[in-house]
């Protein structure tokens, strides 16, 4: 393997563990609606209340880092 693909692989892993180890706290790029919303960040989001009591943001944030670390780039 090159130099080059390794350190890429490595760059990869490393924002993973990154985003795995960021804030507790629920933000709007944790939202499934983030992509589509348009909306300012607000304390007072139903969206946000919702999600916030289901719990599985949390779930959803991991997968999306893992996701981001396996596919190519």
């Amino acid at each position: 393997m090159p130099a080059t693909e390794s350190r890429g692989l490595l760059a990869r892993i490393s924002a993973a563990l990154a985003m795995l180890r960021r804030q507790d706290e629920f933000t709007c790029g944790d939202c499934e609606r983030s992509a589509s919303c348009g909306l300012p960040p607000s304390e007072h989001c139903v969206i946000k209340a919702a999600q916030l009591a289901r719990g599985d943001w949390k779930l959803r944030r991991q997968a999306r880092a893992l996701s981001r670390t396996i596919a190519p780039m």
